[in-house]
Formats: structure tokens, sequence, C-alpha cells
């Protein structure tokens, strides 16, 4: 609260030397700016409040904000203005799906249920004998078969030896361990029984399909395990949560040769794309949370993949870590932990073995929340960044329809072509604008903070049209991010460190198999089913060439 007191003006106390009052309104004039400024600024920080607890989160550009830019004289509507054919269509201008009914796909189960007449109605038509069957009118609907809990007997056959001078190392023959299977148990001199397949937890209890079920509900569909237990008991099964989470752990410890492989490939990227989200965890010893945080690390085309890192704290060392070794663009927001990482150089050539690629989504986000406080400049910034979305969008359309069966260098090469000629000189024109305009708000201003922030990234922020690899802002990590997002609403927090990489773990697995259109559930049970059986087969050392294939980006169902 302010401690000034009112100002209270007595013409009789005014000074009569009019140098004296020039000077006493210029002051009186600083101090009404500078108490503007300041509510503004509370105004703006009240707003973003407000924003927060109830307003929208879109941030959706109003479309006759272009009209800024639009320097053409008006013309008379033609009454049938010919229609021209353009070579670059906009992805709004492509014909859209229809919403009606779609054909249900082939691999579904079908069940036929036949409708006749009734006998009583029949006879009433005179009679079966009357009636000819003409057709059939064959209509489909949808129904549900709830899912349903099984028991697997595993019945391993004892066999007695007639002759039971056979050693042990007779019995486990060289082509016995080359065909994989696992060697009989020697129950008793003379009696041998037949090995059961490596299961996914050693002596557990769940299947590969169960494992696969309550990962896939706990990290896909976001159902915490208190709920899984709920649903469990409704098929009239208690499975508490204890034990579930026990079997969530063991199976990330299985897939993690997988995962730590998967991991590897992803920094063979020549492009990156990061961010990090922050998650709950729960200290069951001091009864308190703290916080940790998931970092994406998302692959370009040709390493196909997304890994998940864990770390305690939002700290430079993460990322130093986990890039370590890693040479490319690295595409993230301007947070001051990543400058360690660019400033990375070759010994041998002095450059950069990482380079900074700049978000304009970040860029734009600053403009649209500094809307309250200069709306002018705001809105006419965000029209600046819009007319570079409106560019790359058509941009992709071109690619879609007529690039996209070229080698990729040439592909990459009329990307940054067309980026270079088009979205160039716009990028020179919003810089020029906002050198003109920052200097003339006071440092504190909203508007004038993102004016700098897009100043400063100007480098980072150019430099997607210089290459056609790279995008234009940093969407690939956030829509990574947003199953954390949403699963956060439902489980919480992590029960332990432990716990949050093992979730790493499912997280990257789901992740890579949503970018390629994969039911993460049929994936996983497969993998429990093969893994073990080449655990096994390895001695637990399996080769990359051998995990390579069970990655999502190559995975095929076994036969």
């Amino acid at each position: 609260m302010s401690t000034e007191a009112p100002l209270a003006i007595d013409p009789a106390l005014l000074p009569h030397d009019v140098a004296l009052l020039q000077a006493l309104i210029a002051q009186l004039v600083d101090e009404l700016r500078k108490r503007d400024a300041r509510v503004a600024d509370l105004e703006h920080r009240m707003d973003l409040l407000l924003r927060r607890l109830y307003g929208r989160t879109s941030e959706k550009l109003d479309p006759a904000q272009l009209a800024l830019f639009d320097t053409t004289p008006a013309e008379p509507v033609p009454e049938a203005p010919p229609v021209a054919p353009s070579s670059t269509k906009s992805a709004a201008a492509k014909k859209k799906p229809g919403h009606g009914r779609r054909r249900l796909p082939d691999r579904l189960k079908r069940v036929e249920q036949i409708h006749d007449l009734t006998p009583a109605e029949k006879e009433l038509l005179g009679g079966e004998a009357n009636l000819l069957l003409i057709g059939r009118e064959v209509t489909e609907q949808l129904e549900w078969e709830p899912s349903s809990l099984y028991v697997i007997r595993h019945v391993q056959l004892t066999y007695a030896r007639r002759d039971a001078a056979a050693t042990p190392a007779t019995l486990a023959a060289p082509q016995l361990a080359a065909s994989g299977s696992a060697a009989p148990d020697i129950v008793a001199p003379g009696v041998v029984t037949a090995p059961k397949p490596p299961q996914p937890i050693s002596g557990g209890l769940p299947g590969p399909g169960l494992l696969a079920h309550v990962a896939t509900a706990k990290y896909v569909d976001h159902i915490p395990l208190h709920r899984q237990e709920r649903q469990f008991a409704r098929h009239g099964l208690l499975l508490p949560r204890q034990t579930t989470c026990d079997w969530i752990l063991a199976g990330a410890e299985l897939l993690r040769p997988l995962y730590e492989l998967l991991q590897r490939v992803v920094l063979l990227s020549g492009v990156l794309h990061t961010d990090a989200t922050s998650v709950k965890i729960r200290d069951a010893r001091q009864k308190l949370q703290r916080t940790g945080y998931f970092w994406p690390y998302v692959g370009d085309d040709e390493h196909p993949l997304i890994a998940f890192d864990y770390t305690s704290t939002h700290s430079r060392d993460g990322p130093a870590e986990m890039l370590h070794g890693f040479r490319g663009f690295l595409q993230a927001d301007a947070h001051s932990i990543y400058d360690e990482l660019y400033a990375r150089r070759d010994p041998v050539t002095g450059e950069a073995t990482i380079v900074e690629v700049g978000c304009w989504m970040h860029a734009r986000r600053k403009f649209f929340e500094a809307r309250t406080v200069d709306r002018l400049r705001a809105e006419t910034a965000l029209a600046h960044i819009g007319r570079l979305y409106t560019a790359e969008r058509d941009l992709t359309a071109e690619l879609d329809e007529t690039w996209r069966d070229l080698p990729r260098a040439k592909r990459c090469a009329r990307i940054a072509a067309a980026r270079q000629e088009q979205a160039q000189p716009m990028l020179e024109q919003f810089f020029t604008w906002l050198e003109a305009e920052a200097p003339a708000l006071v440092p504190k201003n909203p508007v004038r903070q993102a004016m700098n922030y897009a100043l400063r990234q100007r480098v980072a922020l150019s430099r997607y049209v210089e290459n056609g690899r790279l995008a234009i802002d940093n969407g690939a990590a956030e829509r990574a991010l947003r199953g954390i997002a949403l699963g956060r609403k439902n489980w919480l927090f992590c029960g332990s460190e432990r716990g949050a990489r093992a979730a790493c773990v499912y997280f990257s697995l789901a992740a890579s198999c949503r970018r390629h259109a994969l039911d993460p559930f049929a994936y996983l049970r497969d993998v429990f089913r093969r893994l073990p059986l080449l655990l096994a087969e390895t001695a637990g050392h399996p080769t990359e060439a051998q995990l390579r294939p069970l990655l999502p980006d190559l995975w095929q169902p076994a036969v």
C-alpha cells in the first residue's frame, strides 16, 4: 500500500515564476507517468492471475490482425471471380473429412444375429411355403465386451529316466543351448522336469498381457493404481496397489536395456527438441513432497523416437549430463540452463558442438500475455508472428502435396529456400519494428520485456530459415509433455524417485509408440513376451543389434 500523501494544490501557493511553474508541471507529469506505469503493471499481473484461474488457455490470433500488413488498395469484388489454381495451398483449404458414420474396421470380430419373422407372423402371410427369401438387409452395430481376467496354468511335465546313468552334462547338450531353450530341471537322479519359458517377472503373478495392461492404463490412459485396484475388484480379484506398484517397478527394470538403447539412438539425431515439466515426488520417510522434473528429448525424422529423463532439480546438470557427446541443433526455450551447452566448442575446429535454435511459440506467448498493458504494440507483434506461421503452414501444405516423395536432402533444401524467400523478409521487417519501438517503452513494461526477449534471441529465432530440418517452434517437445500434464491431474505425484525413473521408461516407449501410431498395449505385451527370452538366451547381455528391432520405430508384432 502506498504511503504517499494525497496531492492537494492551493492556487495561492503556486509560484508566479513561469520557469518554475514549467519545472513543477514537468515534475508532476513525471510523477503521473510513474504512477500510471505502476497501475498498468498491477492490472497486468491481476489480469494474468484471473486468466490463469478462470480464462481460456488458447492463444488464437484474430485473422483481422493480418490486415495491418495489407498495403494494397481496396478493389470492388467482381460478380463472378475466376478461380485460379494455386501451387501453394493452405492446410485449411484442404477438404475436411465428413462428420458422418465411418465404416467399421475389418479387423474387428463380427458376430451375426439373424432376425427372422416369428412363426405366427409367417402363418398370417400364408405359411413358410408361401414365402420366398429374396434378400438380406445388413446393418452393423458396435458393441463392447468388458475385458476379462483369466488364469494360465503352466504345467511342466516331469519324466523319470530309465537310464539314470546319464549325467546332467549329457542332458544339457550344446544343441539345446543353441536352440534357445532352457535346460531341464534335474529334480533327482533319474527325474527331469520340462522348463517353463522365462517370464517378465520371475516367479511373479502377472503375465505379459496383464503387466502391459497395468502399465498402459497408468502411463497412457492416466488411471492411477488405486483406481485400477477398484477395477480389478469388480472382476472379483483383489490386487492391492502395493502389488501392482511392485509389478510396475519390476517391469521397468526389465525394459531398462531397451530404454538405454532408445536414449542412445535419440542422441544420434542431428536435431533435438527438449523442454521440462515439474512433478511432485513424495518422500514416504519424511512425510513430505518435493519437486522433480521430466525432460523429453525428441529425435529427428531419421531417429524418430522420444526419450524421457528425470532430474531432481531444474538446473543445467540434467541436460548437460544427458547431452554429453551430442552434436547438432538443440531447440528449446531461452532458459539460462542451456547456456553452458551452447558454449561448448570442438577442440579441433573451435566451432560450437550444440547450436541453439529459438522457439517462436515462446516469443509469441510473451506478447500475448502483455496485451492488457499496450494493446496496439502487442497486437502488432502478434500479427507479425502470425504471418510467419501462415507462411509455415503454406509450406507444410506444399511439402505434403508435392515434395513428400523427394529425397530428404532435396526436400530440406527446398524448405530452406522457400523460407529464405518468404519468411526472411518478414523477419527483417519484424525486428526492424522492434528496434524502433522498444526504446519508447520503459524497461519494466511487459511489452518492452517481450521485445527484449525477441531481440536477444534474434539469431536463434532466425536460424530455422537457414536449415530445412529445423522447425519454427518447440511444439514437438511440448506435445510430448502433454500426456504428463494430463496424467498429473490424476496420479498427482510419483511415490519416489525410483518410481519417477521407472515412469521415464514407460513414458519414453509410450510416446515413441504414439509417434508411430502404434497401440502401446500391443507393443508392451509383445515386448514383455520376447524380451525375457532374449535375455535368457544372451545371459542378460543382449547386443544392440538384438535389441534394436524391439524399439517402436522398427518393431513388428511376433508372428
